[in-house]
């Protein structure tokens, strides 16, 4: 007999972890797993802030996904998603290579939403996270020390927030004092959502870090050097980025699983989607029966449910739900080796909340660079 095959497509959070207990789930059964993923290393995001403001190496936040899988029993394969056909159970790679499969998987995150932002080539964009890695370091090796430079946070979330905040600290540690110029721009106000005093914290310490803050702005255009704003006025600017919010990937127009009106994939609480047995979607392009905010904590979350629901089809045993917090802990970057949490109204900040979200990020790295 033919041994199943599961297909997973992207390298998201929930997909590594899936990856990282294949064996020890699938052993002894005729089972082969093979991962989908152009890009041979998978970033961690929840460490970006901390290697843009350079507590950490690039490499700290990088798993190897040829060797996570090679370790795992799993098979890597680098090509690029392009469509699905459901019916023939198959997937269509960019290369013109097709992929057959008995269980699908699919975790391959959102993307820029850049379409409302006239020139949004000029800017980077914080997805994906390889490429504004890339992006930035290529910035810095090009700057000119004796020459201030302007830099343009365009959103106001959490992103926007940390990867302001990193930046800064970054310059003003490797080109001292000199007179940069920072700005962030949010559409709305700042960590819209959260809690006043975690809103408070946050504004803190962008003023304290040189960073001016504008609210309820609307950037229409971005140029090589500067940004047009909604009111008709035009800011100068020597790098933007853009941390406004996500879309699904264009690649799941057309691949005929259902969509939710934003266009992300219906998914029941067993993470399939909706009216198919075999095919699973995890990570910011799911759309839960309670729709979720786009965190990756709940794509780590919904990991050891995705392997153990795999498993128990392979078995013909009936699946077990994904039971998503409804208050969740956010840790938020502050630039400097200081963080903030916060879980509904309850709130804390410090140096100390640094460490312990360190602790955290470097504990799930150990998890898959061992």
């Amino acid at each position: 007999m033919n041994p199943i095959r599961i297909l997973l497509i992207g390298g998201g959070h929930a997909h590594i972890e899936v990856v990282r207990r294949f064996q020890s789930l699938f052993s002894g059964l005729a089972v082969e797993m093979m991962l989908l993923n152009p890009e041979p290393m998978a970033v961690y995001s929840g460490m970006i802030p901390g290697v843009v403001a350079g507590h950490y190496r690039t490499e700290d936040c990088l798993i190897n996904l040829p060797a996570l899988c090679e370790c795992h029993g799993v098979t890597w394969n680098p090509g690029r998603f392009k469509a699905l056909e459901t019916d023939a159970q198959r997937v269509l790679l960019e290369s013109g290579e097709s992929l057959t499969f008995d269980m699908l998987s699919l975790d391959i995150g959102s993307v820029p939403a850049t379409e409302p932002v006239q020139g949004a080539v000029h800017a980077v964009t914080v997805k994906p996270a390889h490429q504004f890695l890339r992006h930035w370091e290529a910035f810095l090796e090009q700057v000119d020390r004796t020459k201030p430079r302007t830099v343009s946070v365009v959103g106001g979330g959490v992103a926007g927030v940390e990867l302001g905040l990193a930046m800064a600290h970054r310059i003003q540690t490797t080109q001292g004092e000199r007179p940069w110029h920072w700005r962030l721009i949010a559409g709305g106000g700042l960590l819209e959502g959260h809690n006043p005093m975690v809103r408070r914290r946050a504004k803190q310490a962008l003023d304290a870090a040189g960073i001016h803050c504008l609210t309820h702005v609307e950037v229409t255009a971005i140029q090589a050097d500067g940004l047009q704003l909604a009111d008709g006025q035009r800011l100068h600017s020597d790098f933007a980025l853009l941390c406004t919010s996500a879309v699904p990937p264009q690649s799941l127009s057309g691949c005929g699983l259902p969509l939710s009106d934003q266009g992300y994939i219906r998914v029941d609480e067993d993470l399939r989607v909706k009216s198919m047995h075999n095919v699973f979607a995890v990570g910011d392009i799911a759309h839960f029966p309670r729709p979720l905010p786009k965190a990756g904590v709940y794509a780590v979350r919904q990991g050891p449910v995705l392997a153990q629901n795999l498993l128990r089809l392979v078995r013909g045993e009936p699946l077990q739900p994904f039971h998503p917090q409804r208050r969740y802990l956010k840790l938020i970057s502050l630039g400097e080796k200081k963080a903030l949490a916060s879980r509904g109204w309850l709130y804390c900040s410090g140096a100390w909340v640094w460490r312990w979200k360190n602790r955290i990020d470097v504990g799930f790295m150990e998890q898959y660079q061992r």
